[in-house]
């Protein structure tokens, strides 16, 4: 079977209920500029995010500017003030294109920055004309400054009925220690490729009225199945936040509040919930623990759901969703979810509506952090502006902080933004809410 109970059923439901996704108008940008986007680093407690790296001075070609890029992020990584890294510290690697026919080029030129087993986990993105200009490539990394030894990565080597085979010169997953038992885990865009054929997969049997709801739905609840299975391999107890990619214009507002109402049903907890151990287990893929075990392939059973209500100390909030709309897609998919997962005995999860918009903070028992601000797309520009300098002064007046990232259609000024930026088409929230921006901060708190 294609899909899991869980995921058939909230299929089933998105599809019975498609009469309210009728009538949904056009999104377009409503950007009024391009975004400047300078590099920048944050730098806290083993992990080191490095921002926004470009060299359109290499060339108008993507291959010339990522193969500048590879020579800027080598020459940052060997300056480390303590003891010099390598590509090999990558765990997370986000690459923005101007246009997905770029992608081919622009990945000969990557794999080379990845000689070893374990590459980043990756998730690769075409933003079109949001990119500030004469920039067809932007790459932001996450660097582990931790022991090799204590990473874990996820391979899936072959085809199989499980998840898609890696097709580039990434991992599915990579996972590192933070403080304590805790550990982070980075999981890799995922698009709806089926695995047994590695074909994007298609509503073979759809209802003319809703065609694309059909074929959507589908591809949207593939994907993040994929997401979960992998997750559930690297023993993610939670779901820190996603973003769900979108694209195309048309229907946007409804992809996005599909997007949402997938995410929402399988993180709420159900009266009947249970494991299903054969659905659970999986078998072609490699686990590679740091550097000692680069060829142990291992079977496993999952034994635990995701989420693992066991570990939430508070209740009634779903973890945070943003859908972001970019202009493509690898192989022509029209969603790719991407996660950032959790492996703790405990954490905190609230919410609350500030004068900026939706918050939404998770702190675990060792006081790790992760926060979202939604800011509302009511907000005129100099109210954004207002904001955004608020949130800053907010969240950036301590060395805690060690990722921070801006989905944005707006071209305010950025100049003071400590961390990465994604310039996009549109920007959606809880409960498929439009927004003027997505702000993720991360930190460990003293």
């Amino acid at each position: 079977m294609l899909l899991d109970e869980a995921f058939a059923r909230v299929l089933d439901d998105v599809r019975l209920d498609s009469g309210s996704y009728r009538g949904e108008a056009l999104a377009g940008s409503i950007s009024t500029g391009r975004i400047r986007c300078e590099p920048r680093q944050l730098r806290n407690g083993g992990i080191w995010h490095i921002c926004n790296i470009t060299a359109p001075e290499a060339g108008t070609e993507a291959a010339e500017q990522m193969k500048g890029i590879a020579g800027k992020i080598r020459t940052i990584l060997q300056s480390s003030t303590d003891v010099p890294r390598s590509t090999e510290d990558i765990v997370f690697s986000t690459v923005l294109l101007r246009s997905m026919a770029d992608f081919a080029s622009m990945n000969n030129t990557y794999v080379s920055l990845f000689k070893k087993p374990n590459p980043p986990a990756r998730a690769t993105v075409a933003c079109g004309d949001e990119l500030p200009e004469g920039v067809n490539v932007m790459a932001s990394f996450i660097v582990d400054l931790g022991d090799r030894d204590s990473r874990q990565g996820l391979h899936v080597q072959s085809r199989s009925y499980w998840a898609p085979a890696n097709i580039g010169p990434y991992s599915q997953a990579m996972s590192i220690p933070l403080r304590g038992a805790e550990r982070i885990v980075y999981i890799a865009g995922q698009i709806p490729l089926e695995p047994a054929s590695m074909q994007m997969v298609c509503d073979r049997a759809p209802t003319e009225e809703q065609l694309w709801l059909s074929d959507y739905s589908l591809r949207a609840v593939l994907s993040l199945q994929h997401m979960w299975r992998i997750g559930a391999a690297m023993q993610v107890d939670w779901w820190l936040g996603a973003v769900a990619f979108i694209t195309a214009a048309e229907n946007i507002a409804a992809k996005a509040r599909v997007a949402w109402n997938i995410w929402e049903t399988m993180n709420s907890q159900r009266d009947d919930e249970s494991v299903d151990e054969e659905e659970s287990t999986f078998d072609v893929w490699d686990i590679k623990y740091g550097r000692k075990a680069q060829e142990q392939t291992t079977k496993a059973t999952v034994s635990a759901p995701i989420p693992n209500f066991e570990v939430l100390r508070s209740s009634g909030v779903i973890p945070p969703f943003l859908a972001v709309q970019v202009e493509e897609l690898p192989r022509a998919s029209d969603i790719e979810w991407q996660g950032l997962g959790y492996h703790c005995d405990g954490l905190e999860l609230n919410a609350e509506e500030t004068d900026q918009g939706r918050t939404t903070k998770t702190v675990t028992e060792q006081k790790a952090g992760y926060t979202i601000i939604e800011i509302d797309m009511e907000k005129s520009e100099s109210d954004l502006k207002s904001s955004l300098q608020q949130i800053l002064a907010a969240h950036t007046v301590t060395p805690a902080l060690t990722h921070a990232v801006i989905y944005t259609t707006k071209a305010f000024p950025l100049e003071t933004w400590p961390g990465e930026v994604v310039p996009c088409k549109s920007v959606w929230g809880h409960k498929g809410r439009r927004l003027a921006a997505g702000i993720i901060f991360q930190g460990l708190e003293p």
